[in-house]
C-alpha cells in the first residue's frame, strides 16, 4: 500500500512539492497571472475541470460544511440544480476535499491511490504473486485516463477495480461455502454511482458485467446460482442507495437541453485510426492539446510496455477464459471507437449507449484489461518455457507499431521547433522504444525472479513518465487577480455580472459571485430557449452561455439590453484593454472598476433579485432565500429572478403557495396586502421516496453485514461450550 502510494505521489511530485501549481484557473480563465517553468499550458484534455469539476465540487463541499445539502446553485445562470447535475458530485464523501486549498491535488490523489489499491487486491485475488500485483496496483494507479482527462470523467474509474473484486470476492465466498461477500461489490458499485459521471460509470458496469458472467462459469454447478444472486443482490443494494443522486439526476434530465446526448448524434462519433499511434506512443503527435485533432477523442493511453506483455499474457493457460474475455473486450472498444466494419452499431444495441460518448470513455476498462493481462503475461515468466520467445515476439510486434506511429502521426503537432517543450518531446518520444528495448535485453537474463521484478519496474518505469509528462506543462506559480473578485464579493448583493471574457463560468460558484454565464450539461431547457430568445440569439451554445470579449459579445448587451437588466444583470466583466463600446456607455453603463488588467461597468437599472408587480410594494431581503414584503394598496406578484423548475417550494408567512413562472424562466409568488415573509426552498421531486428507499437499503446491508461477522462469533462460542460440557472430553483430558 505505501509503495503504491509512493507511485501516486511520485506521479504527482511537481504539484505535491510545489514546484508548479495544479489549479485549472490558469487555462479556464482570463483572471490570473502565471509564472511559467518549462511552459504554460493545459495539463488536462478537459476543460470542464475549470468549469465544472472544480468550483462546483467547492460549492458542493462549502454547502455540506455549513449543513447544506447541495441541492441547488444560485450561483451559475439563472440558477440550476447541483446535485442532480451529477458531474459535481455533490454527495460524494470525497468531494468534501475540495473545501481545501489544494483540493483538486488531493482529490485525484485520492481516487488514484483507491484505484492502485484495489488493483492490487483484485491481482492478488487472481494469484498474481506479491511484487508484480504491487506492479499492477502502480500501473492502473498510473493509467492513461488519470493522466490526460482531468475533470469528473476519472471519478468512478477508481470503483472499477473495486467493483472487480467484489465480484470475485463473492465467487470465493460462494465456492468456501460462506455468506459473506457481497457488500464490497454494493459498496463500489454506490461510490461509483456517487462519484458523478454516469457515462463512465455506465460502461464501468458493462464490463464487470461481462466479467461476472465468465467468472461464473469457473465455479461449481451447484455454486453458480448462489454466485449469481448475490451479484444481483449487490447491484440492487448498490443502485437502491444511490437513489438519492439518481433521482435529482433523472428528475433535472426531464427539463434539460443535453446537446449531442439528446439526438444520440455520439452513436455516430468514431475516432480516426490515426489516433490508434496515440494509444501506444502517447505524446508521438506532440502535447496533449496542441496534437492533431485525434488526441482529443482518446481520453487515455496503454504504453508500450504495457501493450506487449499483454499480448504475452493473452496465450497464457491458468484463467483462460477470463483472458479471452480481456483480450474480446478490448478488441471490441477498439472496434467501435474506431467503426470498423460498423462495429459501433453493435454497441448500439446496448440501452443508452448511443447516448454516450463511447470513443472517448471506453479507454479506461480497455485500460485495466491489458494491465490484468500484462501482470498474467509476467506469472506465464515464471512458469511457462514458452513464455519469453513469446514476450520476443510480443515486443517485436510492439516495436513494429511504434515505427508505424512515428511514420504515419505528423509528429509534435503545434510545437515551435527548438522550444523547450519541443525538446522534451522529443525526449519522450524515445520513451516508449526505450522499454521495449529494455524488455528485450532482459529476455536473456537466467534468473526467472529477477526478470520478472525488472519487467515490473520498466512498465512501472515508462508508465510514470509518462504521467509525469503533462504536469510539467503546469505554471510555477498562479496569482488570480483578487481585487475584481472582492470588489464583486463586496458591492454585487444578490444580482448577477456577465463576463466577456475574463472570469469564465463557472469560476463565480468558487468565490461565491452569482454569474449569468454558465457551461454545463444538463443544461436547463428553458434558460437555453431564453439564451436564444432574448440574449443571445445569434450565439451558438451547446449547454453553455459565454458572452465573448469580442465586438458580438457587447453588441448582443446593446441589443437585448433590457433582457440583461430584467436578469438583475448589475455588473460587466471586460479585459481593460478591450474597452466599452460607446453604444453602452449612451445607455448609461458607467465604469465602477479598473486594475492593470480587468474593468467592470456598472448597468444603470438592473431589476432587483426581488421585485413587485405592484409600485406600491416594498421589497427587502437578507439572503437570496428569503424576502420581506409590505404591499399596503393591495394583493401583488412578488418575481424573484431565479430559474423556475420542478423542485422549488415558496412559504408566504410560513403557509406553502404555488410558484409560478414569470417571463417564461423567472418564479413570481402571490403575496396578500399587508406585510409578508416569502421562503424558497428546492429539494429535487420524489427525493424523499429516494432517500427512504436508500436508507432501507444501506440498513440492510450493515445489517447482513453485521449478521455475517456475529454468526461466526456464536458458532464459536457454540463450539467452545459443547467442548467444556462433554464428559467423554474431560475424561480423556484428565487420563492424558
Amino acid at each position: 500500500m505505501l509503495l503504491i502510494a509512493l507511485a501516486v505521489l511520485l506521479g504527482n511530485i511537481v504539484y505535491v512539492t510545489g514546484l508548479a501549481d495544479n489549479s485549472p484557473i490558469s487555462w479556464t480563465s482570463n483572471i490570473a497571472h502565471l509564472v511559467c517553468r518549462v511552459s504554460c499550458g493545459a495539463n488536462a484534455i478537459d476543460p470542464n475541470v475549470g468549469f465544472i469539476t472544480q468550483p462546483l465540487g467547492h460549492l458542493s463541499a462549502i454547502d455540506l460544511l455549513h449543513g447544506h445539502l447541495p441541492w441547488w446553485n444560485y450561483f451559475e445562470g439563472l440558477g440550476q440544480p447541483l446535485a442532480g447535475e451529477t458531474q459535481a458530485a455533490s454527495l460524494f464523501p470525497l468531494t468534501l476535499l475540495f473545501a481545501l486549498p489544494s483540493g483538486l491535488l488531493w482529490f485525484h490523489v485520492s481516487l488514484e491511490v483507491i484505484a492502485g489499491a484495489s488493483t492490487y487486491f483484485l491481482a492478488r485475488r487472481l494469484q498474481v504473486p506479491f511484487a508484480v500485483a504491487v506492479g499492477a496496483g502502480m500501473l492502473f494507479a498510473l493509467n492513461g485516463t488519470f493522466a490526460w482527462i482531468g475533470n469528473s470523467v476519472l471519478n468512478p474509474i477508481a470503483f472499477l477495480p473495486m467493483l472487480l473484486l467484489g465480484i470475485e470476492v463473492i465467487f470465493d465466498s460462494a465456492s468456501a461455502g460462506e455468506r459473506k461477500g457481497w457488500y464490497l461489490a454494493a459498496i463500489a458499485l454506490t461510490l461509483s454511482i456517487y462519484s458523478g459521471f454516469p457515462e463512465v460509470a455506465l460502461l464501468d458496469g458493462l464490463f464487470c458485467l461481462g466479467w461476472a458472467c465468465v467468472r461464473l462459469f469457473s465455479l461449481p454447478g451447484a455454486m453458480r446460482r448462489i454466485a449469481a444472486l448475490r451479484v444481483g443482490l449487490a447491484g440492487l443494494v448498490g443502485a437502491l442507495i444511490s437513489l438519492p443522486i439518481l433521482v435529482p439526476f433523472d428528475d433535472f434530465l426531464k427539463v434539460a437541453f443535453i446537446g449531442q446526448h439528446e439526438a444520440n448524434e455520439f452513436g455516430q462519433v468514431s475516432i480516426s485510426t490515426h489516433a490508434l499511434a496515440i494509444l501506444f506512443d502517447p505524446y508521438v503527435s506532440g502535447t496533449i492539446i496542441a496534437g492533431p485533432s485525434a488526441i482529443n477523442s482518446v481520453a487515455g493511453y496503454f504504453t508500450a510496455s504495457v501493450t506487449a506483455l499483454a499480448l504475452l499474457g493473452v496465450f497464457g493457460a491458468r484463467l483462460r477464459p477470463l483472458r479471452i474475455f480481456l483480450l474480446g473486450w478490448t478488441l471490441a472498444g477498439l472496434l467501435g471507437a474506431l467503426d470498423t466494419l460498423h462495429f459501433r452499431a453493435v454497441w448500439n444495441l446496448i440501452p443508452f449507449m448511443e447516448a454516450v460518448d463511447f470513443s472517448r470513455y471506453i479507454w479506461p476498462t480497455c485500460e485495466l484489461s491489458l494491465i490484468v493481462l500484462a501482470v498474467l503475461g509476467i506469472t506465464d515468466l515464471a512458469t511457462s518455457r514458452r513464455a519469453r520467445p513469446a514476450l520476443v515476439a510480443a515486443l517485436l510486434a510492439t516495436l513494429g507499431v511504434l515505427t508505424w506511429g512515428v511514420a504515419v502521426v505528423h509528429p509534435l503537432g503545434g510545437v515551435a521547433a527548438g522550444s523547450p517543450v519541443h525538446h522534451l518531446l522529443v525526449e519522450l518520444n524515445w520513451i516508449p522504444f526505450l522499454a521495449v528495448f529494455a524488455l528485450l535485453i532482459i529476455m536473456w537474463l537466467p534468473n526467472v525472479k529477477v526478470v520478472s521484478t525488472l519487467v515490473v519496474t520498466v512498465l512501472v518505469g515508462e508508465s510514470l513518465l509518462m504521467f509525469l509528462a503533462p504536469t510539467v506543462r503546469s505554471p510555477k506559480e498562479i496569482t488570480v487577480d483578487q481585487a475584481p473578485i472582492t470588489y464583486l464579493q463586496e458591492h454585487q448583493g444578490e444580482e448577477r455580472y456577465v463576463s466577456l471574457g475574463v472570469l469564465y463560468p463557472n469560476w463565480g460558484s468558487q468565490y461565491g459571485l452569482n454569474s449569468l454565464n454558465a457551461i454545463d450539461l444538463p443544461f436547463p431547457r428553458s434558460f437555453a430557449q431564453f439564451i436564444s430568445a432574448q440574449l443571445a440569439p445569434d450565439l451558438a451554445h451547446e449547454g453553455q452561455f459565454i458572452t465573448p470579449r469580442s465586438v458580438q459579445g457587447q453588441d448582443d448587451i446593446v441589443n437585448q439590453f433590457d433582457a440583461y437588466e430584467d436578469a438583475s444583470v448589475k455588473y460587466l466583466l471586460l479585459p481593460r484593454a478591450t474597452g466599452l463600446l460607446t453604444a453602452l456607455t449612451q445607455l448609461g453603463v458607467k465604469q465602477v472598476f479598473k486594475d492593470d488588467a480587468i474593468a467592470i461597468y456598472k448597468m444603470p437599472d438592473p431589476r432587483a433579485f426581488y421585485s413587485a408587480s405592484s409600485g406600491s410594494c416594498t421589497v427587502t431581503s437578507s439572503n437570496v432565500a428569503t424576502a420581506q414584503v409590505s404591499c399596503p394598496g393591495g394583493a401583488a406578484t412578488i418575481v424573484r429572478t431565479e430559474l423556475a423548475m420542478p423542485g422549488w417550494h415558496a412559504y408566504v408567512n410560513g403557509k406553502a403557495v404555488a410558484v409560478g413562472v414569470s417571463d417564461g424562466v423567472y418564479q413570481a409568488v402571490a403575496v396578500p396586502a399587508g406585510n409578508s415573509t416569502v421562503t424558497f426552498d428546492f429539494v429535487p421531486p420524489h427525493e424523499q421516496f429516494a432517500e427512504l428507499a436508500a436508507l432501507l437499503a444501506a440498513l440492510f446491508l450493515l445489517g447482513s453485514w453485521a449478521r455475517g461477522r456475529l454468526r461466526p462469533l456464536r458458532s464459536s462460542k457454540a463450539a467452545r461450550a459443547h467442548h467444556d460440557a462433554s464428559p467423554a472430553e474431560v475424561d480423556h483430558s484428565e487420563t492424558s
